[in-house]
């Protein structure tokens, strides 16, 4: 028979029967029986009392025994064998509002009655006793809620039937009262009327007010019940409740258990003090500890009834305050003790000595504190006890230390003792256990016999990465800062290295953090070094390990610096959570299985140690090392058998490889050592062998040490000092900005945008637009991606000449915004692109501003594996098909297990099917056919002749893409990474400068290294290549660098491409049929060229003539073929009225052929249309420096390595670069000197019609694009037909030069930076070769554009490269001079002396642009080979 489980409910709101879901266990059937005869008993059972529910098991009610059988039955029975009716102690209570009535008994007594006799015929077992319940085979509420639902439930309240069918309203007691209110007058006329006499009407008016008075009565009842059951309600969440009830039972319990208590504190302190003694007293002892005759008091609780069903908190107000009296009666008053606490130091021997009380009387203590208790189905059903002091809490004491209690005195008293004492309180405490730090005990696991609360539960690798946007704290410099790590106020756990003078500090450094709960704050403290006073603080990040909760691997996270309550920079983190791995059976019942893991926490307990010294006064500690680190040390105790009872938790990485060493030491000698590795450790624990014998020193003793083992599974990639490779590349447009922040004084600002990575390192920036607010940039820039939660923030500067630039409002894009990661890290898609106008911040917090800009992803291909591509290769079948627009091997391929084959040994004869490639992924030979990707270059260490050097790389950029750090050695070792996009590989270049750091304004260049990237990735070995650093021509060491190339499918749009943008050289042959502008028939004809309506050059001067012959070489820098206009005019030169105008004329540079002369007739445009110019043009892509700069760095080697474009303005043009200007002689038939009269234009011969091919452009490239697509991947490809006929060759062995005398001119230089206050300079200018000074011009006074006209011969080697170095600079007579610009000229690019024809190949007449501060130079070179040459 099922068992009937009764449950009483109170009102406090109804549970859901959703929420059970397990059904309790069956109980042993051997459970004694539960008894309850009599019908008193089943209706108290059943809950007849008002407002009480049952809750029923599956129980029938015809299975219950009738009242009169049970009574009957127990009449039967002995006195001594009458069961006593016992209360079910496994019955819970159940929650639940309910306005029932009595439940009505009728139906069960009568089928009870038509029971007896079929009841009376069954036989009674002998082991069941009469008239009790059968036996309890379910215990527990939960069965028997589930049974309360639906309208057959036997226990269902009848009371409320009717509100089914009508409203409450119709029936309820208004409708009783008003009726008996007409009843009560009708029934008295009524009997009036017949005959009824006073006696009658007193017996019905009677009747009617004891009617009155019990509904008043019950209406005033239920009025107060529900007012004050809302009223309860509403303050259990806003008011605190009293507990006086706790009060009185603990001011008489108090009584009982405070002796108990105060024996424990003073035994186990005792044992404490004893065996702290320090050596120079007899003895410490605690003489006198009571708590006092009053109480503590629970003044108030607030409940919070809106938390989670398994969350029970509350805030508790309580004192103990045992002088308060006034709340004490008489009597307590005639027996009160005040808490007292006195310690008794004796000083001195046996025989002579003194005892020294410390009292500590009349302790006080108030608190509110808020309690959170997390409940859970195991015992002690208490999993977790949080309490936090939510205000400080008042602690009042009085402290005699000397005195004792008659002469003492209270040292509060001392001016400043007392709040000092308290503010150490609160500093201590704070951190721990004050709002919002919470204390955390884990009741679950000390009531189950686990670890100590200070055990470590897991560790955190935390990573500080860099810093960015510090305050500066110095007057003269930067800060020099360094970061203190620890856990809220208490001690520091780490710090970082410091970083020398800057306020955007890179560590990269990692740390492990045992913790022993997530309820920690990892406090990050920044300060600047100060050799001199105390290093100042700069301001604290805080990072809330509580958030490791939900999200335990938080990379790339900016934690804010604060300081006084502002923002002071930020710091950029990581921090990862690695739990101690529980052990987990691995089928359902079965045995726990420990987890296996080589790395985890090694917890060793050092209880104690046993006859380690003769004397019973020596004073020894224990340290602890892990592989000869010392981890721990012991506090110093007394005596030769000490009790240190010292745990220590330590983090191992490999657990075969870790060994314990633990030294006992004593005045700085060594007793013993005990070493160990960590795996004997822990077999020696488990093996119960605890006890281990000291060896070495003068010791024979014994240490009691055990260990155990908490896993620690680390997972793979989580390093994070390795480098994460990159997956992609974000394409970012700047258009253009308004309403920029003006930061000059009578103009406006030049402002440009700098895009700022991780580190706080440049990704690129624009060029200035001068003196414009609402500049437009229009400009494209590709950034590498390497993780999904990389901000990068794009800078805004108002560019300076002279001072530092200045910054105008910054704004940040999160990458995630147009990146989406795939599950199960499958890779990475593209999102919708981004285009905003995003506002640019200030430093106070205010926006001023707007730059409109562009955002797209683009991801990168994979390469397939070495093993994959070694058995493809030896595939005899394998076919190597072009990848499609994903990377993707096209469908016709064979499969081919990769897996299989990798596990299988190479066989040339039999492994012949070729590969499939997962999507995505392409073969390494496929990955020079794609044109853009990223090169990852991995910088290893070099080798130089000066320390204190750091590295910047470049590819088709003014302004580098990656800064490494800065290594105080000769030979440092770097092992850093930059990820760097590639447009097109044919013209890329990358370059890489070496510079020493300094305190100077422009750090000097140790070595450059340049070299195109196919090259690199063709060439060099794959793990590692040693290149050389060159300054002017000379090798100032080695650099180690790796390169691999990660190609990305993206469509380049033709402004972007590099063969849209180069040198156009022009060659100014002829001009027929001009116009007759003079009165003689002929005309004074001259041409000015013109690009984008701006004059860049003007040709010489012919007179009287209508066919001039020129033959006047020139070169103009061109930023985009598809958008740059190139036209000239013809004039008539006239000597005193204006030119007049013979024609205009112009070229579309998009139909000019790459590489190759093209030649031109063009007509002229006037009103006769009359005249004709012969030009030919020769157009080389490459790279030009756009960017001002003062640095001089982009100017200098960025163009092809020699002087980059420079400025081009109205008097002509200045910009040259390495061989752009070469033409063959042969081809073009012009004679060696190029160019006359005031503006020159530049005349390097070459070698052929390719000779002086220009370093900026890959021949070697542009053959293969040639051979590989049959076309040019120019702006017009139409335009480009037959670039793949003649043969580029790449030797350039020419460039060495031969033996000779190099004659130097330096003619003339202009447009140079006035330094002085009358706004001009004093220029002059030093030339050296190969580092060796030749030659310093006279000082030209007070003038921008100076004629030298001076010269020099150097006599030369040849078999090696030779570079001359032209530096301009400001003469001073007081102070030192000024440099104006610099450039340096590869001779060997500029004359080519084995190269055929007449001498003229020897000479070169050109303009150098100088990098820095602007301006150009002229020179002119000649060269005389030795004889014999």
């Amino acid at each position: 028979m099922d068992p009937f489980t009764v449950q009483q409910q109170n009102n406090r709101g109804p549970s859901t029967a959703e929420e059970l879901r397990v059904a309790p266990p069956l109980a042993d059937i051997d459970q004694p029986p539960v008894q309850i005869p009599g019908q008193a008993r089943l209706d108290d059972a059943v809950g007849k009392a008002v407002g009480g529910t049952v809750i029923p098991s599956d129980m029938r009610p015809t299975d219950m025994p009738s009242s009169t059988k049970l009574d009957a039955a127990k009449a039967d029975l002995p006195a001594e064998e009458q069961p006593q009716h016992r209360a079910n102690p496994q019955s819970t209570q159940v929650d639940q509002s309910s306005n029932s009535t009595e439940k009505k008994n009728s139906e069960a007594k009568d089928e009870d009655k038509k029971d007896d006799k079929k009841d009376d015929k069954k036989e009674v077992p002998k082991d069941k006793v009469v008239g009790a319940y059968p036996v309890v085979t379910r215990i527990g509420w939960l069965e028997a809620y589930k049974r309360t639902d639906g309208p057959s439930n036997e226990f269902r309240d009848k009371s409320i039937w009717m509100e089914e069918f009508a409203s409450s309203a119709l029936f309820g007691a208004f409708w009783q009262n008003a009726a008996a209110v007409i009843t009560l007058p009708v029934v008295c006329y009524v009997v009036f009327k017949l005959g009824g006499g006073f006696v009658s009407l007193i017996l019905i008016i009677a009747f009617g007010a004891t009617y009155y008075k019990n509904s008043i009565r019950r209406f005033r009842r239920n009025a107060r019940d529900d007012i004050t059951r809302e009223l309860i309600r509403n303050s259990l969440e806003n008011d605190a409740e009293s507990t006086e009830w706790i009060n009185n039972f603990m001011s008489k319990f108090w009584l009982i258990y405070e002796p108990v208590l105060s024996a424990t504190v003073v035994q186990t302190v005792d044992g404490i003090l004893v065996d702290q003694t320090p050596a120079f007293l007899d003895s410490i002892r605690l003489t006198t500890f009571t708590l006092g005759t009053k109480a503590p008091r629970v003044e108030s609780i607030k409940t919070f009834p809106k938390t989670d069903p398994d969350v029970v908190m509350m805030d508790w107000r309580v004192s103990f305050t045992p002088t308060d009296v006034e709340d004490m009666t008489p009597r307590q008053l005639r027996t009160q003790i005040n808490p007292k606490i006195c310690l008794t130091i004796r000083v001195g021997g046996k025989m002579i000595g003194a005892g020294m009380p410390i009292l500590v009387e009349d302790v006080s203590f108030q608190g509110y504190i808020r309690l959170k208790l997390k409940l859970t189905s195991n015992f002690p059903h208490i999993k977790t006890l949080d309490f936090t002091f939510l205000e400080p809490p008042i602690i009042d004491y009085v402290l005699k230390p000397v005195g004792g209690e008659t002469f003492g005195m209270d040292i509060a008293h001392i001016p400043g003792l007392h709040s000092f004492i308290r503010d150490q309180t609160n500093a201590i405490l704070g951190p721990m256990m004050y709002a919002p730090n919470v204390y955390t005990l884990d009741l679950e696991q000390m009531m189950s016999g686990g670890s100590a609360l200070n055990a470590a539960i897991g560790i955190v690798q935390f990573t500080v990465y860099n810093a960015k946007d510090l305050k500066n704290a110095e007057m003269l410099g930067k800060s020099d800062p360094y970061i203190k790590i620890r856990l809220g106020n208490r001690p520091e756990l780490a710090s970082t290295a410091v970083q020398k003078n800057t306020v955007n500090p890179v560590w990269n450094e990692t740390n492990i953090i045992l913790i022993n709960n997530l309820n920690e704050v990892v406090c990050m403290e920044i300060f600047d070094k100060d050799n001199v006073r105390k290093d100042p603080s700069l301001g604290q990040a805080n990072f809330d390990l509580k958030s490791l909760e939900e999200d335990p691997v938080q990379d790339d996270v900016w934690c804010k610096v604060l300081r006084n309550g502002k923002e002071r920079g930020s710091v950029r983190i990581r921090a990862a959570f690695f739990p101690v791995q529980k052990p987990e059976p691995i089928t359902e019942g079965g045995e726990a299985v420990p987890v296996e893991s080589n790395s985890g926490i090694l917890s060793m307990n050092l209880a104690q140690a046993k006859d380690i010294a003769r004397s019973g006064k020596t004073k020894s500690l224990c340290q602890i090392s892990l592989n000869g680190r010392i981890v721990h040390e012991t506090k110093k105790m007394l005596g030769a058998s000490p009790a240190w009872g010292a745990d220590v938790d330590v983090f191992v990485t490999d657990l075969q490889a870790a060994q314990i060493k633990v030294d006992v030491v004593s005045d700085g000698s060594v007793f013993g050592s005990y070493g160990v590795s960590a795996s004997k450790l822990l077999q020696d624990t488990e093996n119960k062998v605890e006890w281990a014998t000291l060896n070495g020193g003068d010791s024979t003793g014994k240490i009691k040490m055990t260990a155990i083992w908490k896993p620690i599974l680390m997972g793979e990639g989580l390093n994070p000092t390795v480098h994460k490779p990159a997956f992609g590349v974000l394409r970012v447009q700047f258009f253009a900005g308004r309403d920029i922040r003006n930061v000059e004084i009578g103009s406006s600002s030049d402002p440009y945008v700098v895009i700022t990575g991780e580190r706080g390192l440049g990704h690129g920036r624009t060029k200035a637009i001068e003196n414009n607010l609402n500049p437009v940039w229009n400009e494209i820039h590709y950034v590498a991606v390497n993780s999904v939660k990389q901000v990068f923030d794009f800078e805004v500067y108002d560019y300076q000449k002279v001072t530092k630039d200045r910054t105008l409002g910054k704004t940040s894009f999160n990458v995630s915004e147009v990146i989406e990661e795939l599950p199960d890290k499958a890779g990475y898609v593209a999102r919708p692109k981004v285009d905003r106008w995003a506002p640019l911040k200030q430093k106070g917090g205010s926006n001023k501003g707007e730059i409109h800009y562009e955002i797209s992803f683009y991801p990168s291909l994979d390469l397939a594996q070495e093993a994959t591509e070694n058995e493809r290769a030896a595939s005899p079948l394998a076919s190597v098909t072009a990848p499609n627009s994903n990377g993707v091997a096209p469908e016709q391929v064979a499969p081919y297990n990769v897996a299989s084959a990798s596990s299988a040994p190479m066989d040339m004869t039999t492994n012949n099917a070729p590969t499939t490639l997962h999507p995505g992924t392409i073969s390494a030979r496929e990955e020079l056919e794609y044109d853009s990707g990223i090169l990852v270059t991995t910088l290893i260490g070099a080798d130089l002749d000066r320390s204190g050097a750091y590295c910047e790389f470049y590819i088709d950029s003014d302004y580098y893409q990656y800064k490494s750090q800065v290594q105080k050695t000769r030979a440092p070792k770097w092992n850093e990474v930059a990820d760097i996009f590639v447009k097109e590989l044919e013209y890329a270049k990358l370059t890489v400068v070496v510079k020493e750091k300094s305190s100077m304004e422009k750090d000097p260049i140790i070595g450059v290294f340049t070299s195109h990237v196919r090259s690199l990735l063709e060439d060099y070995p794959k793990d590692m290549a040693s290149l050389p650093l060159l300054d002017r021509g000379s090798q100032r060491g080695s650099i180690q660098l790796k390169f691999k190339y990660l190609p990305v499918p993206i469509e380049l749009l033709p402004k972007e491409r590099l063969d849209n943008m180069g040198n156009l050289t022009i060659n100014l042959i002829r001009a027929r049929n001009l116009i007759a502008a003079d009165r003689s028939g002929a005309s004074d004809p001259y041409l000015i060229f013109k690009v984008n309506g701006k004059d860049v050059y003007k040709s010489e001067v012919i007179k009287k003539t209508l066919n001039p012959e020129y033959n006047e070489n020139f070169v103009l820098p061109i930023v985009s073929r598809a958008d740059d206009q190139l036209s000239f005019e013809v004039f008539d030169w006239n000597q005193v009225s204006t030119a007049k105008s013979l024609g205009v004329g112009t070229i579309d540079l998009r139909s000019i052929q790459l590489v190759l002369p093209n030649d031109f007739l063009v007509p002229l445009q006037n009103k006769h249309n009359q005249g004709e110019v012969l030009l030919r043009v020769k157009f080389m892509p490459e790279f030009l420096s756009s960017n001002k700069r003062k640095s001089g760095f982009g100017a200098t080697f960025l163009g092809g390595g020699v002087n980059a474009i420079g400025h081009a303005g109205m008097a002509g043009v200045g910009a040259v670069a390495g061989g752009v200007g070469a033409v063959g002689q042969g081809a073009m038939g012009v004679t060696g000197a190029v160019g006359k009269g005031a503006i020159k234009g530049v005349g390097a011969v070459g070698k052929g019609v390719f000779g002086g091919l220009s370093a900026g452009a890959s021949a070697v490239g542009l053959h293969r694009r040639a051979d590989k697509s049959g076309s040019q991947h120019g702006i017009d490809p139409s335009s480009s037909a037959g670039m793949g006929a003649p043969a580029v060759s790449a030797d350039q062995s020419h460039a060495v030069g031969a033996p000779g005398n190099l004659t130097i001119h330096v003619v003339e230089a202009d447009g140079l930076l006035g330094v002085d206050r009358s706004g001009s300079s004093d220029p002059y200018v030093k030339v050296a070769v190969n580092g060796q000074s030749v030659l310093k011009t006279k000082v030209k006074k007070e003038t921008l554009a100076p004629n030298w006209n001076e010269s020099v011969v150097v006599k030369v080697q040849g078999g090696h490269p030779i570079t001359m170095n032209c530096l301009v600079k400001d003469h001073n007579t007081l102070g030192g001079n000024k440099d104006l610009g610099d450039c340096d000229i590869p001779v060997w690019e500029y004359i080519q002396p084995g190269a055929e024809g007449p001498s003229g190949q020897n000479r070169a007449d050109f303009w150098a642009a100088l990098g820095g501060t602007g301006g150009r130079l002229h020179l002119a070179l000649e060269f005389e080979p030795s004889s014999g040459q």
